[in-house]
């Protein structure tokens, strides 16, 4: 999808596909544990009734000990179905939960994998265009920690994944707001840098045709009004904290940075949900 840097201001999220959107009738399987309830009643009270009969049987060859034998028989059989029904339900519970915290763990990284190709894209051509598609890469993203956040382990303002998703969104919101600031600025900067490029470009055509092979003049090869603007870290503050907490040599951010220290304690947390251990591996050394 391309971006549209001209317009009111305000780049449109793009509809969420990932899909974390947890089975609330797989979590709260209300149905089937009514049942497996209903068929424990119906056990109790057909033990009970047989019981009843067989102790007010006149002999063991009499139509009530008959009836309350096969009420005995009946009660047993309800009791293993409920049992087996509730057993196998919890496992199918625990399947779901599994799947859809797996679910998250991934659509996680793969959102903080795309902010991080947007830093990279910017880093390497600063322009009105880069600048937006990072921002609303950061726009998706948050939006992703949002719903993990209103998931009922992570409701409690106490919850540790919460606070860890905070700090994440908390990270980005500054990004957000100074993008939404200086629109205007960047666009019509942008636009400015286009005509001022398309010019400079002709003017090498005249040029080159004097020259046995055309070259591109050193100056087009230098970043313009967007790239000397967006690196003004006096102006945009929360773009030159994410510059600097990124390395352009592994195109991720440092481990030691406040959004990649977020990310990682996100990441334990729902593989603990998951049922997986371990810890990202250390980086291998360069020979």
């Amino acid at each position: 999808m391309g971006h549209n840097v001209e317009g009111n201001g305000h780049q449109l999220n793009r509809p969420y596909d990932g899909s974390i959107l947890m089975w609330v009738g797989a979590w709260r399987p209300r149905g089937l544990v009514a049942l497996a309830g209903a068929l424990f009643v119906l056990a109790v009270g057909a033990a009970v009734a047989g019981i009843v009969l067989l102790r007010g049987a006149p002999s063991s060859a009499s139509t009530s000990f008959e009836i309350g034998k096969w009420l005995l028989q009946l009660g047993t059989v309800l009791a293993g179905t409920g049992f087996i029904t509730a057993v196998l339900r919890q496992a199918e519970v625990t399947r779901a939960k599994r799947e859809a915290w797996t679910t998250m763990l991934q659509d996680l990284a793969v959102g903080q994998d795309a902010v991080e190709g947007a830093t990279m894209r910017l880093i390497s051509d600063a322009t009105a265009e880069t600048y937006a598609d990072l921002i609303e890469k950061c726009r998706e993203l948050r939006t992703l920690l949002r719903r993990i956040m209103a998931l009922p382990e992570a409701y409690q303002h106490d919850s540790e994944l919460r606070r860890q998703l905070h700090r994440m969104r908390v990270y980005l919101k500054p990004l957000i707001l100074e993008y939404e600031r200086h629109y205007l600025r960047v666009v019509r900067q942008h636009r400015l840098d286009e005509m001022i490029l398309e010019a400079r470009l002709q003017e090498s055509v005249k040029d080159s045709r004097r020259r046995a092979v055309p070259t591109l003049p050193a100056p087009l090869g230098q970043p313009l009004g967007v790239g000397r603007l967006l690196s003004d870290g006096r102006e945009f503050p929360a773009l030159a904290t994410l510059r600097g907490d990124f390395n352009r040599d592994e195109i991720e951010f440092f481990p030691h940075s406040e959004i990649d220290e977020a990310y990682e304690r996100v990441k334990a947390l729902l593989r603990r949900h998951i049922g997986m251990k371990g810890r990202r591996p250390a980086a291998i050394p360069k020979p």
